[in-house]
């Protein structure tokens, strides 16, 4: 377990199939896929796999963890500390200590109740106090509103476009750059 929060936890996602079964149930649904993903690109077992088993297993920079509500897995972040590609790609001057963000929650029936924000803030947390980040970034699609509010309300804040940064199905789509520093999160407490 990396967090637990009330009864919230955020944890590493193992190498197990439960863990697959989940992923692959939640990227195959296509109300998650209109804002993660894309409806044209569901992703079936192998897939999951694929593209997750690598990151389980510790070969990728990017750490998946499962999100549970009262026991419940309810959905996926995962974070990743930047390098020298995701500077040059977002742009960034430094990445001393940034690390990035990605959140979707797989069970339709808790959105639009602040979980988002709840977990975002609790993983902001971990990253700033354990890991001792500098700042956190995400690039939320521009035309994901629901993201975009979620992510001011922890204090993010926009830096600058990045326009056709992500395909979606089938076309590149602009997203935003947000970050926050460890500064303004503290101010924010």
């Amino acid at each position: 377990m990396i967090i637990q929060k009330g009864n919230l936890t955020i944890r590493k996602m193992l190498d197990r199939r439960e863990d697959f079964e989940l992923m692959a149930k939640w990227l195959s649904d296509e109300k998650v896929l209109k804002y993660y993903g894309g409806r044209d690109n569901p992703f079936n077992s192998e897939k999951i796999i694929e593209k997750y088993s690598p990151r389980v297993l510790g070969k990728d920079k990017v750490i998946p963890c499962i999100v549970k509500f009262d026991k419940n897995p309810i959905g996926y972040i995962q974070y990743f500390k930047l390098n020298e590609n995701d500077k040059n790609e977002y742009e960034l001057s430094t990445i001393e200590k940034t690390y990035g963000i990605d959140l979707f929650i797989g069970e339709t029936q808790y959105w639009s109740q602040e979980f988002g924000t709840l977990i975002i803030k609790i993983i902001l947390e971990y990253l700033f106090q354990k890991k001792k980040a500098k700042k956190v970034v995400v690039d939320p699609a521009t035309r994901n509103q629901r993201a975009i509010r979620c992510n001011e309300k922890c204090g993010f804040r926009k830096v600058k476009l990045l326009p056709k940064h992500e395909l979606h199905e089938g076309i590149y789509i602009d997203c935003w750059l947000m970050s926050i520093t460890r500064e303004r999160w503290r101010n924010e407490q």
